[in-house]
């Protein structure tokens, strides 16, 4: 993963859905010493592959995509907050 990045895992598998056809999924997860915490679960919709391994890497890259969107957001969120944020002095 990018910088920035480093603190999620991203795997692609591939669900059998038919013959010779398959889906492709993707977990997020927190990286973490002892475990990993499923943060997002998704799929790509309306793609099908002949090969388990063509399935795979396609969703592993889908779930990347899907993070760095997820942890941009976060970002933009915690900038947008930080602005508007009251100085602590004009509390009354």
């Amino acid at each position: 993963m990018e910088c920035g990045l480093e603190f999620l895992v991203v795997r692609g598998f591939a669900v059998r859905e038919g013959r010779g056809k398959w889906a492709c999924c993707f977990e997020i997860r927190l990286a973490t010493q002892s475990d990993e915490p499923l943060l997002y679960r998704g799929e790509l919709h309306g793609r099908q592959f002949d090969c388990e391994l063509a399935a795979a890497e396609a969703a592993r890259e889908a779930g990347e995509r899907e993070a760095r969107l997820r942890v941009d957001s976060l970002k933009a969120l915690i900038i947008a907050q930080h602005r508007h944020r009251v100085p602590e002095s004009f509390v009354p």
